[in-house]
C-alpha cells in the first residue's frame, strides 16, 4: 500500500493540491529515497546471508524490466519515425536515462546490488560497517558541493553518478533499520510513532525547521523516508476488512510494473486526452498502467518476463 502511496504523491505533486502530503510532495519529491529505503530494509537478509539465490532473482526483477522496455519503446521509435540511430538505445542502457529517463533508478538499484553482495562476500559479518562508512563519506563529499566538479559531463553520464551516490545512504540505512529490527521494536509504541513521525515532517516541511544544505538530494531524505515508512508500516490495520486487505495486495503486487510503464504512458495519455496535469491524468494514467501490467502477468506469470509487470 505504501509503494502505491509513493507513487501517486509522484504525481499528484505537480497539481496544485493544499493538503500537508501534497505541499510536502510539492516541494520535494520523495517517492525514490521512499523505494530506495523500503527495497534494502526487506532485502537485509540477502545480504547477510550472501544468498546467491535470490541475489539473481533481485537483479532479474531490476534487469529484465530495465532493458526489455527501453528496447520496446526503441523499436516503437524505430517504426514510426524511421530514425535508425542506435546511440539512445545505448545510452539508455549504458546509463538508465536518454529515452526513459525514470528508469535510472533501476539502474543505480542494480548498481549498489551488486556492490553490496560483493562487499557482502569480502568482508562478510562487518560488511554494513564498510557501507555505513562508505555512506558517511558520501555524505561529506555532498555538503562540500563534490557534485560540481561532475559539471564537465554531459547530463545523461553526470546524473547517473549522482543518483547512484545519493541514494546510496539510503540503501545502507534500510540496510541498518532492518538488521536491529527497529520496526519491530516500534510496533510496541506505534501510535506514538505515528504520531511523532506525522508532527516530524509536518514541522520541518511546513516551517523549515530543517535546513538541507546537500543542495543534491541531501540528509533531509533520510529522515522523510524514515518517518514516511513508519506512518504506514505501523498503521493499525488489524481489523481491517478483508476483502479490502487483498485489494490492495493485488494492486500492490504491480507497482514495479505501474512504474516503469509511467514514462511510456505519459506522453501518450497526455496526447490522446489532453489532460496533463490534472487528477484526472493521475487516474487514468495509474489505471492503464495496471491494466498492462495485469493482463501482461496473466501472459507470462510463469517466465521471467512476469518481472515486466510486477
Amino acid at each position: 500500500m505504501f509503494l502505491g502511496f509513493v507513487i501517486s504523491l509522484y504525481k499528484w505533486g505537480k497539481i496544485k493540491i493544499n493538503y500537508f502530503f501534497f505541499y510536502i510532495i510539492k516541494r520535494r519529491f520523495f517517492h525514490v529515497p521512499c523505494f530506495s529505503f523500503i527495497s534494502f530494509y526487506y532485502s537485509y537478509n540477502i545480504f547477510s546471508q550472501s544468498n546467491i539465490t535470490k541475489i539473481k532473482n533481485r537483479l532479474k526483477r531490476l534487469l529484465i524490466p530495465y532493458i526489455i522496455w527501453p528496447l520496446i519503446v526503441y523499436i516503437k521509435n524505430i517504426l514510426f519515425t524511421k530514425n535508425l540511430s542506435f546511440y539512445p538505445l545505448k545510452m539508455q542502457l549504458l546509463l538508465g536515462r536518454q529515452f526513459m529517463t525514470p528508469h535510472w533508478y533501476l539502474f543505480s538499484i542494480t548498481i549498489i546490488t551488486i556492490f553490496i553482495y560483493i562487499l557482502s562476500n569480502l568482508i562478510k559479518t562487518d560488511f554494513l560497517f564498510y557501507a555505513q562508512l562508505l555512506m558517511i563519506l558520501i555524505y561529506i563529499g555532498q555538503y562540500s558541493n563534490y557534485y560540481q566538479f561532475l559539471n564537465i559531463y554531459k547530463p545523461n553520464v553526470k546524473y547517473p553518478i549522482l543518483d547512484t551516490l545519493s541514494i546510496f545512504p539510503l540503501c545502507v540505512t534500510g540496510l541498518i533499520m532492518s538488521s536491529i529490527n527497529v520496526f519491530q521494536f516500534c510496533k510496541k509504541y506505534k501510535e506514538k510513532v505515528i504520531f511523532f513521525s506525522f508532527i516530524f515532517l509536518f514541522f520541518i516541511f511546513k516551517y523549515n525547521c530543517f535546513v538541507d544544505l546537500g543542495g543534491y538530494n541531501g540528509i533531509m531524505n533520510i529522515f522523510a523516508s524514515f518517518f514516511f515508512f513508519s506512518i504506514f508500516y505501523l498503521l493499525p490495520l488489524e481489523n481491517i476488512n478483508k476483502n479490502f486487505e487483498r485489494i490492495i495486495k493485488h494492486i500492490t503486487n504491480f507497482t514495479q510494473g505501474v512504474y516503469c510503464l509511467q514514462s511510456i504512458m505519459n506522453p501518450f495519455i497526455n496526447k490522446v486526452f489532453n489532460i496533463h496535469g490534472t487528477f484526472k491524468s493521475i487516474i487514468i494514467t495509474y489505471f492503464i498502467s495496471y491494466l498492462i501490467s495485469f493482463i501482461g502477468f496473466q501472459i507470462f506469470g510463469k517466465t521471467n518476463l512476469k518481472y515486466l509487470f510486477i
